[in-house]
């Protein structure tokens, strides 16, 4: 496939997209942990609870994983061959996260964890398969210079 196909326009206009819905749902699930930091949340003692809840891994795993969305965005926009594996990574450290989260009850009392695995792994999916969709034309730059 190549990079002047309606396809590929609509396969890459498709994943920008869903990477910018995957950023954005990052930042959301920041904004969280931010303002309980800064003591925004109405109730301060089920703020605290939430903090304890979150070690530092768990915590460098989740903030890697936002971080690296915002990078594997820029990547495909900028058509880099390395937007694939970066999300890949990216999707690990967002899975890790998950898995240590299932431990903080605060967390899984107030939100629908079903419903936002269900939403988090579809969108993750899309992506990768759009992704890998892309990594076979020929319109990326070089992997490595």
């Amino acid at each position: 496939m190549t990079p002047d196909t309606q396809t590929h326009k609509i396969i890459r206009i498709a994943a920008l997209a869903l990477l910018s819905v995957q950023v954005v749902y990052g930042f959301y699930w920041a904004g969280h942990d931010l303002s309980a930091r800064l003591g925004l949340w109405q109730d301060a003692v089920l703020a605290q609870e939430f903090l304890a809840g979150l070690s530092l891994w768990q915590e460098f795993f989740f903030f890697s994983h936002v971080l690296l969305n915002c990078v594997v965005l820029w990547l495909a926009v900028k058509r880099h061959a390395f937007a694939l594996p970066v999300f890949v990574l990216s999707f690990l450290f967002d899975r890790i996260d998950w898995v240590m989260m299932t431990g903080n009850t605060v967390f899984n009392d107030l939100f629908d964890v079903s419903g936002l695995t269900f939403f988090s792994f579809t969108l993750q999916a899309l992506i990768i398969a759009l992704l890998t969709c892309l990594s076979f034309d020929s319109g990326h730059e070089p992997a490595l210079p």
